[in-house]
């Protein structure tokens, strides 16, 4: 092999290691890119929930809830309180749930004519759907989002799932609020895989 092949050879090869090693520093930097845009993420949901609008939305909606099962049960036996009958929905045709934020026990207990009530069911709804969807879409941490949240998060859905029923059949879908159904469930696979450490979560 003569001088010059000697070096184009040798230049190929040197380009040839600088295309691969570029490539790996641009994968790198992109999956250091998107682990901390994840975080990112995490950290303006933590932000979210706890801001004071939120805790306030959320205290109110577990006050309606403590306070109909307060008045229209008795030793787990359903007493009374207002219904919803669906009729659009044929998954719910003949079904009835309980619709406790129009209550008018719950609304006069928590002396409200019942607009500031449903503004702070429809903000922990929402405020749920959209991390559900940053959950299933995986744009979020999923560990530290579940280790954080699942307790609140659980509690929510409870409070709130007749609540979500009623809206899917009076909009005529399924769908409405799924991401946050979702979420719940993964919410009990994490609750039953950390059973033995986890403190009992229920609304009070």
């Amino acid at each position: 092999m003569d001088f010059w092949s000697l070096i184009r050879d040798y230049a190929q090869t040197i380009t040839a290691g600088g295309v691969i090693l570029a490539l790996s520093i641009s994968i790198f930097t992109l999956i250091s890119s998107r682990k901390q845009s994840k975080f990112q993420t995490l950290m303006e949901v933590y932000k979210l929930v706890n801001s004071f609008e939120e805790r306030e939305a959320r205290k109110n909606v577990y006050e309606a809830f403590r306070i109909y099962m307060k008045h229209h049960y008795k030793k787990g036996i359903k007493i009374g309180g207002k219904m919803y009958f669906c009729k659009n929905l044929i998954k719910f045709k003949g079904d009835a749930f309980l619709d406790i934020f129009r209550d008018p026990v719950v609304l006069e207990e928590m002396k409200t004519k019942g607009i500031g009530l449903q503004q702070d069911v429809e903000r922990v709804r929402a405020t749920f759907d959209h991390i559900g969807a940053l959950y299933n879409s995986n744009l979020i941490p999923k560990d530290p989002l579940l280790k954080a949240l699942w307790g609140t998060g659980r509690v929510c859905w409870i409070c709130l799932a007749q609540n979500i029923f009623i809206e899917r059949d009076k909009r005529g879908t399924e769908f409405y609020m799924n991401n946050f159904e979702e979420f719940f469930h993964e919410i009990e696979k994490y609750r039953i895989r950390h059973r033995a450490i986890l403190e009992p979560v229920e609304p009070s």
